[in-house]
């Protein structure tokens, strides 16, 4: 079958710790337990399209080790697309450290492992991404992410771009900030994270940034802000605000993702306009904010209401 989305973007598998209390400096703590959680903002998304019915593909590499199995497994139970996933042989997948005390104080440390770097230009499936309706990535890794951009918009697929990090960390991965802004040429929609915007455009006023972009990109901008709600930018700079749903919130960890995934099934599969996507992507986003944990987001048959 067919796939109607293809990903290539981050990974990673959080190991959670839970312990005593945080140790201070030269000192220790006592793990209570420790679980596995999958993450990674780019399967993160296409896990909530995968929930809402839409049918996934995606590429990425992990390790052969324990935790590039969980990453495997949590996207077989997704059913999504695994065939063109790579296990590197002696290398290790890309995960988070998260300690946690007894109170909810926390840190987390990243190790980028050298399995995810490892993928290939030529690994990418040029096929799958060529006859697919959308390509997401949030362009990590650097050469393969950005091949398959150019690949879809050649193709004439709908490419969307979600910048999740800030110019310094995709600077640390080998991007400049100029082949950001030239990349930006290949996509049909773009959400960069606050950070991000901020500093490709060098301004905090959001009609100022279109402005500075539209010398890039023709496309969608689609900016998310938190408790604010969200902002987006047609092809004709015509504005659009959805402010966000009144919840009680619980952890809102994952709710970006599952706001774009969510707009990218409604607007991209379903057909629906941006505001009507918005709304949609404002529900979905305020589901994973009721829950703990960033695949805490929602199936079809729970917001389907919200999609009329």
């Amino acid at each position: 079958m067919e796939k109607q989305v293809w990903g290539i973007g981050t990974l990673a598998m959080d190991v959670l710790m839970k312990v005593d209390a945080l140790p201070k400096e030269d000192g220790f703590c006592m793990v209570e337990s420790t679980e596995h959680q999958p993450g990674g903002s780019g399967t993160n998304v296409i896990v909530q399209m995968a929930r809402l019915g839409a049918v996934c593909g995606y590429t990425g590499a992990v390790g052969d080790d324990k935790l590039g199995q969980c990453v495997l497994e949590s996207l077989r139970r997704e059913k999504i697309d695994i065939e063109h996933m790579k296990v590197k042989q002696g290398r290790s997948t890309l995960h988070t450290e998260i300690v946690v005390d007894r109170t909810g104080a926390k840190f987390i440390m990243l190790n980028m492992g050298d399995a995810f770097g490892a993928l290939k230009q030529e690994e990418i499936p040029q096929e799958e991404i060529k006859n697919c309706e959308v390509y997401y990535t949030d362009l990590l890794p650097k050469g393969p992410a950005l091949a398959g951009l150019i690949v879809a918009k050649k193709a004439g697929v709908t490419t969307a771009f979600n910048m999740q990090v800030g110019l310094g960390t995709m600077e640390g991965l080998g991007f400049s900030k100029q082949e950001i802004l030239n990349a930006l040429t290949y996509v049909d929609i773009f959400a960069p994270c606050s950070e991000g915007l901020h500093a490709l455009t060098g301004t905090q006023d959001l009609e100022a940034c279109v402005k500075i972009l539209r010398h890039y990109c023709k496309g969608i901008f689609l900016f998310t802000q938190g408790s604010k709600g969200s902002v987006a930018f047609d092809r004709n700079n015509r504005k659009i605000v959805i402010p966000s749903k009144k919840i009680q919130v619980v952890d809102t960890t994952g709710a970006g993702d599952s706001y774009i995934g969510s707009f990218l099934f409604s607007y991209c599969l379903k057909k629906k306009n941006l505001k009507k996507s918005m709304e949609f992507a404002t529900a979905c986003a305020a589901y994973t904010c009721t829950g703990i944990g960033a695949r805490f987001s929602p199936t079809w048959k729970e917001v389907e209401h919200e999609l009329d």
